[in-house]
C-alpha cells in the first residue's frame, strides 16, 4: 500500500515541477513585458487581432481567424489592459512548453525532460519575440500539441488521439497558413516511413483527415465567398523578386542558429560546472531513427524546416526570422539529446539557478530597457495609442448621445480605439467596406463613424476624402508622446449618427 502511494507521488513530482516552472515563466514574462513596453507592439498587430476577433468572422483579409478569436475570448474575461495582453502572450508560450515537455518525456529521462523545458527561457523566439501575441506566436502551442498527438496516435493507434490530431492540425492552419509546413512534414513522414505507412490501412488516418476538413470547412467556405483575400494578401507581400527566397534563406538559417546560442551557452556553463569529460555525442540523436516516434520527431522538426525553405523559395517569399517561432518546439529536446549521458547530473542545480538569475536580471534591467524603448521611434513604437484612443472617444461622447460604434483611418488609431475605448467600437480595415464586411454603409449612416489620420498622413487623408459616407465635421487633436520631444497631431473626420 505504502509502495503504491510512493510511486504515485514520484509520478506526480515531475508534473508539479513543470507546472511551477511554467507559472514562474508566466509571471516573469508578463512583468517583463509590462515593465519594458510602451505600446503593445510597434506594428499594431496585437490591437488589430482584437479588432478582428470581436467581429467573430470565419476569416479576415490578412489571416485565418483563430488567433483573433482567442484574443477576443481572452478579453471577454480579462480587462482590456496591456498587462492582460502580455499575460495572454506568456500563457500562450507556457502551453507550448507544456506540450513540448510531454514530447520530451518520450525521449529523455524525467530530469532531463524538465531541464529541456527550462531551456525555453533562453530561446529568444519563444520569449522576447513571443511576448507580442500575433499569428506567429499563436502557432506555438498548436504546433507543439499537434506533434504531441501525432506521437500519441503513432504509439497507441487510438481514435480519440486521431480526432484530436485532426482538430489540432486544423487549428494550426486556422492560426496561419504557414502551418502547412508542419502538416506537410507529418504527411511526408507517413508516406515515407514504412511503419507509419501501414496506418493508412486503419481508420485513424481517415478519421483525423475527416475531422481536419470538418473543422476547416467554415473557413474554406469563407475563403471562396471572399475571393481568397488572405492568399491574395500573402502573395502581395515582398518586393516581387523571383530570387527573394534564395537571397534571404541564408540569413533566415543564420538567425535560427543564432537564436539557439543563449541556450547552448547555458548548457556549456552547466557542463563546465559538472566536471571533466566529453560534452557531446551523437548516439542518442542517431537512435531516434530506430523508433517510429523518433523518426516522427525528426520529420516534424527538420522536415518542417525543409518544407519552409522549399515553399519559401518556390513562392519567392522573403524569409523572416519571426516565422521561426513554432519551429523551436523540439529544439531543447534535441539539444539535450546531444549532451553525453551523465555529464549534467553531478550538480543538477546549474540550469535552475541560471533560470532564476537570468529572470531576476531581466526584471532588474527592465527600467533601463524601457528607457531604451522610449528612444525607438520606428513604426508605431512612439505613438501614445491609448491616450489618442481615449481622446477620440471623449470628443465623440461630448458631441453625441450614442456610443462610438465605428472608427476607420490609420490602422493603429482605428484598432487602438477598438481596444482602449470603453465603447469597444469596431475598426474598419483600411477604411474599406470590402475588407471589413461586418460593417456596412447602412451601419455607418445609422451609427456614425470617426475616421482618424495622422496630420501628415497623405494616403489616409486621401482615403478619408473618398470615404463613401461623407464626413460633415472635422476635429484636430494634439496628444503628447512618451517623451517631451514629440506631439502627435491627429485629424478626425466625423460622420454623425442619424
Amino acid at each position: 500500500m505504502s509502495s503504491t502511494a510512493d510511486k504515485s507521488r514520484a509520478a506526480q513530482k515531475p508534473a508539479l515541477q513543470i507546472l511551477l516552472l511554467l507559472a514562474f515563466y508566466v509571471v516573469v514574462w508578463t512583468l517583463y513585458a509590462n515593465w519594458t513596453q510602451l505600446n503593445l507592439d510597434g506594428f499594431g498587430d496585437m490591437l488589430e487581432n482584437f479588432s478582428w476577433g470581436i467581429a467573430w468572422q470565419n476569416g479576415y483579409f490578412k489571416h485565418p481567424p483563430l488567433f483573433a478569436w482567442i484574443t477576443a475570448a481572452w478579453f471577454s474575461v480579462f480587462p482590456r489592459a496591456d498587462w492582460a495582453y502580455y499575460l495572454l502572450s506568456a500563457v500562450n508560450s507556457a502551453v507550448a512548453f507544456l506540450a513540448s515537455w510531454r514530447i520530451a518525456v518520450r525521449f529523455l529521462d524525467p530530469w532531463r525532460a524538465a531541464m529541456s523545458t527550462a531551456l525555453f527561457f533562453f530561446l529568444p523566439p519563444v520569449s522576447f519575440l513571443a511576448i507580442k501575441y500575433n499569428a506567429n506566436a499563436a502557432m506555438l502551442p498548436f504546433w507543439a500539441a499537434t506533434v504531441l498527438f501525432y506521437l500519441r496516435f503513432l504509439e497507441k493507434r487510438r481514435l480519440l488521439d486521431a480526432i484530436l490530431l485532426g482538430a489540432l492540425a486544423a487549428c494550426s492552419m486556422l492560426v496561419k497558413y504557414y502551418s502547412a509546413a508542419l502538416l506537410g512534414a507529418i504527411c511526408l513522414h507517413m508516406l515515407f516511413d514504412r511503419e507509419a505507412r501501414a496506418l493508412f490501412a486503419g481508420a485513424g488516418v481517415w478519421v483525423a483527415s475527416a475531422v481536419f476538413l470538418l473543422v476547416m470547412a467554415p473557413h474554406l467556405v469563407w475563403l471562396v465567398e471572399h475571393d481568397f483575400l488572405p492568399l491574395t494578401y500573402a502573395a502581395e507581400q515582398g518586393d516581387g523578386s523571383a530570387l527573394a527566397g534564395i537571397a534571404s534563406a541564408p540569413r533566415f538559417l543564420g538567425a535560427l542558429i543564432a537564436y539557439l546560442l543563449p541556450a547552448i551557452l547555458v548548457l556549456a556553463i552547466a557542463l563546465m560546472r559538472n566536471g571533466r569529460g566529453a560534452w557531446f555525442e551523437t548516439r542518442q540523436i542517431a537512435a531516434l531513427r530506430n523508433s517510429l516516434t523518433g523518426r516522427a520527431l525528426l520529420w516534424t522538426s527538420f522536415g518542417s524546416l525543409g518544407l519552409t525553405l522549399v515553399l519559401g523559395i518556390v513562392l519567392a517569399a522573403r524569409f523572416s526570422s519571426v516565422w521561426a517561432l513554432p519551429l523551436y518546439f523540439s529544439a531543447p529536446i534535441l539539444l539535450m539529446l546531444f549532451i553525453r549521458p551523465g555529464r549534467l547530473e553531478t550538480w543538477k542545480a546549474v540550469i535552475p539557478i541560471a533560470v532564476v538569475v537570468y529572470s531576476t536580471a531581466l526584471l532588474a534591467l527592465s527600467p533601463f530597457i524601457r528607457a531604451e524603448e522610449a528612444k525607438d521611434s520606428s513604426n508605431y513604437n512612439g505613438v501614445p495609442v491609448r491616450a489618442i484612443a481615449l481622446e477620440i472617444e471623449k470628443i465623440w461622447d461630448d458631441r453625441f448621445d450614442k456610443p462610438l460604434a465605428y472608427v476607420a483611418g490609420d490602422k493603429i488609431l482605428a484598432s487602438g480605439s477598438s481596444f482602449y475605448a470603453s465603447a469597444r467600437p469596431f475598426s474598419m480595415q483600411d477604411s474599406s467596406f470590402r475588407l471589413t464586411p461586418w460593417v456596412t454603409e447602412a451601419d455607418v449612416r445609422s451609427n456614425g463613424i470617426v475616421i482618424a489620420c495622422f496630420a501628415e498622413q497623405a494616403w489616409c487623408l486621401n482615403a478619408a476624402g473618398k470615404f463613401p459616407v461623407r464626413a460633415t465635421e472635422e476635429e484636430r487633436i494634439s496628444v503628447p508622446g512618451f517623451t517631451d520631444e514629440k506631439i502627435w497631431d491627429v485629424r478626425l473626420f466625423i460622420v454623425p449618427p442619424a
